[in-house]
């Protein structure tokens, strides 16, 4: 029974760190491929996306171009 609590107690953690994640992440800007046009984008869009390095799957809030979204460095 003991075992069945630390698995509860570990997906619950693992949850929140990935909430918690996706909305430092919707704090960055994400830029466009297809109109170029800067925008922040929603936590749970975030959460679900598909993405590779800082190249990111959501829609475009401007021309509603689902595809590669590039992520904008700080620098």
């Amino acid at each position: 029974m003991e075992w069945i609590i630390i698995t509860v107690i570990v997906i619950v953690a693992a949850l929140v760190a990935c909430i918690l994640w996706a909305k430092q992440l919707s704090k960055h800007k994400f830029q466009c491929k297809a109109c170029s046009k800067e925008f922040n984008a929603k936590w749970n869009k975030l959460l679900f996306a598909i993405h590779s390095d800082d190249y990111y799957e959501i829609r475009c809030p401007y021309c509603n171009h689902k595809g590669c979204i590039e992520k904008q460095n700080s620098d």
